[in-house]
């Protein structure tokens, strides 16, 4: 009797053994039908995704693959949810970056070699006879040469944008600490200087100027983007869109400019942008450098660019993968700690996960 008991437990036993696997594979498959097809390993893409389920304040995750997204979930955080606009941080720098890039195509700016004073003169009081002749290019690459610390607690973006009477003159005034090319030191004062030169060389609200030659273009309908004390759109920060759009733009990068077969910015453009125009002598995780307005760096032998901002907005595209991963997380009422374990969870979610994933 105890042998049929025994034999029936090990049947039992050998049954899970053989179906748990199965069930875990179509658990896959039934998350993530199209990971297969895409090449993607199921069951990593699955941890991955259930690691970001345990991020606090995690709102969205997105992976696409040769223009197909493979997975997507949300939480609906809060008042959150799949159709919500996303304050995406520092991401939209590198917005404010293709933008400059479509102000030289069309003939407002002449060139990154260009001083800021031919744009700026009359804007701003120049406090002394260097700033002026300050390049967009070393607006663009992170080296306008006063110390703003972007990336730690000593950022001055609260009280720039926050606390001073006059945002943009707050800029301008900041003391230098080197010269003007020679240091990356992460800088939303200067990211912000390039929207307000977008406005002054176009004649055009910088948010104007996006939805025409850039938004509209991509089919990006719903949007704001917060403006300083002198109705400028913020360069640096406070564009809100979606998490769908955000893939929408991570793709115009990847294919050099070109959306849905329509050429949208020169792909000559968007190869200077990212290519390496300075070291960010590893300012952050996993971006060692630095091209206009968006990090470089390569991770599991490929190659990535990253827009990235505080709080965990991302958007990755490994050119070579043809791939694009977004995530965006709550950031109202967080703070900075909370802000940087957000940012650095999701950061290894997607750069020691779902990378190693793709095959």
């Amino acid at each position: 009797m105890n042998k049929f008991k025994n034999l029936i437990l090990f049947q039992s036993i050998l049954l899970i053994i053989i179906f748990f696997p199965s069930c875990r594979k179509q658990e896959e498959n039934d998350r993530f039908p199209l990971a297969d097809q895409y090449n993607i390993n199921g069951e990593q893409l699955t941890a991955a995704f259930d690691e970001m389920r345990t991020v606090e304040g995690a709102l969205s995750l997105i992976v696409c693959r040769e223009g197909t997204i493979v997975a997507e979930e949300y939480t609906n955080y809060k008042t959150y949810g799949a159709d919500s606009i996303k304050n995406i941080m520092s991401v939209t720098k590198t917005f404010t970056g293709v933008l400059v890039g479509l102000a030289i195509e069309k003939g407002f700016i002449e060139s990154v070699n260009d001083p800021i004073s031919k744009y700026l003169t009359g804007i701003v009081t120049f406090p002394d006879n260097i700033k002026p002749n300050i390049t967009i290019d070393q607006l663009l690459k992170m080296s306008f040469g006063h110390s703003w610390n972007g990336t730690s607690e000593a950022s001055l973006f609260e009280e720039c944008f926050f606390d001073s009477e006059d945002n943009l003159q707050y800029i301008i005034d900041l003391p230098l600490v080197s010269t003007p090319g020679a240091v990356f030191n992460y800088s939303d004062g200067a990211s912000h200087l390039l929207s307000v030169i977008i406005t002054e060389a176009s004649g055009m609200n910088t948010l104007d100027f996006a939805k025409e030659n850039l938004f509209d273009p991509l089919g990006i309908t719903k949007f704001t983007w917060a403006t300083d004390n002198r109705g400028y759109p913020l360069g640096a920060a406070y564009l809100r869109i979606t998490p769908a759009d955000m893939v929408k733009f991570g793709n115009l990068i990847l294919n050099k400019g070109k959306y849905d077969s329509k050429q949208i910015v020169p792909e000559s453009w968007i190869n200077t942008m990212t290519t390496t125009k300075i070291s960010t002598n590893n300012d952050v995780l996993y971006g060692p450098e630095y091209g206009y307005q968006i990090w470089l760096g390569s991770a599991s032998g490929h190659r990535y660019y990253m827009a990235m901002g505080w709080g965990g907005q991302f958007i990755f595209i490994v050119p070579d993968q043809d791939l694009v991963v977004t995530a965006t997380c709550w950031t109202s009422d967080i703070t900075y700690q909370q802000a940087g374990e957000q940012w650095v969870s999701i950061i290894r979610i997607i750069v020691e996960q779902i990378f190693p994933a793709v095959n």
